[in-house]
């Protein structure tokens, strides 16, 4: 296997919605967490993998509003079932938050496994601390600082996290 990460291109569309629908089943876009993704996912940061050509993994990321303020959340992760624990998710994560470190945003935000997000420094959201928009299990909102101090920033009590109304700029990388 030779995978190989570059930005997503509208062209992966259709790839990506089927590595969606493998990974998570057909009723993915159901969850709570859709009601914060109605704009585009960040041009400049979103990502998918390729094997030989061949789609296998995605990493979206899109602009929120938490406390008046905007940041990111991560997610949908996607990677082809055959080719889940074998490193490509990681790959793209790393590479993800790398590019985010520089979008100008203080927070990244998921609502993704506990048990495996805390390897790339997230860590769990405070019980009651998020106002979600629908149905959720807390253990599985976490942040992760990409400015120092952003976290002992956020205003005490609870927050809500709201999608992003504004059109999104496209991020530079220096990829």
């Amino acid at each position: 296997m030779s995978v190989e990460l570059r930005e997503q291109t509208e062209a992966d569309a259709s790839g990506i919605a089927a590595l969606m629908e493998a990974a998570f089943g057909p009723t993915a876009s159901a969850r709570s967490v859709w009601r914060l993704r109605q704009n585009a996912p960040v041009k400049g940061l979103s990502l998918v993998a390729e094997d030989n050509g061949v789609l296998v993994g995605s990493l979206r990321f899109w602009f929120i509003t938490l406390a008046g303020r905007r940041e990111l959340l991560l997610g949908p992760l996607a990677v082809r079932p055959d080719l889940q624990g074998k490193g490509v998710g990681q790959a793209l994560v790393w590479q993800g938050l790398g590019i985010a470190t520089q979008s100008g945003c203080g927070l990244c935000l998921v609502s993704g496994e506990p048990d495996y997000y805390p390897r790339f420094g997230f860590v769990p959201a405070g019980a009651g601390q998020l106002i979600w928009p629908g149905p959720v299990d807390e253990k599985r909102l976490q942040f992760k600082e990409l400015q120092s101090g952003a976290i002992a920033r956020l205003p005490s009590g609870p927050i809500a996290v709201l999608h992003d109304p504004q059109t999104a700029p496209t991020l530079q990388s220096s990829r």
